[in-house]
C-alpha cells in the first residue's frame, strides 16, 4: 500500500475542526476504513505533515528532509498532496509587501514539484477557495496580516498554470466553501473541512486507479 504525504499550512494541519481534526485526518480515517481485498490492509496510509502558517518557502525548506525521514523509517510508494498558497499571497501592512512574491511563489512551486518527482509521479496540488474579507482585512491586527480574494485568486491561477505546464494534478476548490463554512473568515470550520475532505477524496479515488 502507498503512503499519502500531505504538506501544507494550518488548513492541512486541521485548524478549527474541533470534531475530527481537519480534512487530512478525515481522509486518513476514510482510507483506514477502506480495506484492499488482496492485501487485507487499508487502501492508503495518510501522513499529515502540515504546519500552521506554512507557505511554499517553508515547505521547500523542509520537504526533502521530511521525505527522507519517512523513506528511512518506512520506505514505500508515495503520493504527494500539497495545500499551499494562501499564506504566500498574504501581505503585511501594504499590498505590495507580499510574504512570498508571485515570482518566488512560482519558483518555489517548480522546485517542490522537482523534489517530489524524485520520489513519485503521483503529485496533487489543491487549489484555493474564497475567503470572507470582512474578517481578514486585517486577519491579525497585531501583525497587520491581510488576506484578500484578488490576491488569492492571482496565486491560485498561477498554481493552476504551473500544474498544467508540469502535467501535475490540480484539485479545483473554487466554489466549494461558503462563508458559513469558515470559522474565522480564513480557516474552514468542521463543515468546511468535511467539504474539502469529500472533494479531495473524490479526486484521489478517480485519479489513483
Amino acid at each position: 500500500m502507498a503512503k499519502i504525504l500531505v504538506f501544507g499550512d494550518s488548513v492541512a494541519w486541521g485548524a478549527f475542526d474541533f470534531e475530527k481534526g481537519g480534512w487530512v485526518d478525515r481522509l486518513k480515517v476514510s482510507y483506514l476504513n477502506e480495506i484492499d481485498k488482496e492485501s487485507g490492509e487499508p487502501k492508503y496510509y495518510v501522513y499529515n505533515l502540515g504546519i500552521s502558517s506554512d507557505d511554499t518557502k517553508g515547505t521547500l525548506f523542509r520537504l526533502k528532509t521530511q521525505i527522507e525521514i519517512v523513506e528511512e523509517i518506512e520506505p514505500d510508494d508515495y503520493i504527494f498532496v500539497f495545500y499551499l498558497g494562501e499564506n504566500d499571497a498574504r501581505y503585511i501592512k501594504e499590498p505590495e509587501n507580499k510574504v512570498v512574491s508571485l515570482e518566488d511563489y512560482e519558483k518555489n512551486l517548480n522546485e517542490i514539484i522537482k523534489i517530489a518527482r524524485g520520489y513519485s509521479d503521483k503529485i496533487f496540488f489543491i487549489g484555493m477557495g474564497e475567503i470572507d474579507e470582512t474578517k481578514t482585512k486585517p486577519y491579525l491586527v497585531e501583525t497587520q496580516d491581510y488576506y484578500e480574494n484578488k490576491d488569492i485568486k492571482e496565486y491560485n491561477n498561477k498554481l493552476k498554470e504551473i500544474c498544467e505546464d508540469e502535467k501535475v494534478d490540480f484539485i479545483d476548490m473554487q466554489g466549494i466553501l461558503e462563508k458559513s463554512d469558515l470559522y474565522d473568515g480564513l480557516h474552514p470550520n468542521e463543515k468546511g473541512h468535511e467539504k474539502i475532505h469529500k472533494r479531495i477524496k473524490e479526486h484521489l479515488d478517480n485519479n489513483l486507479k
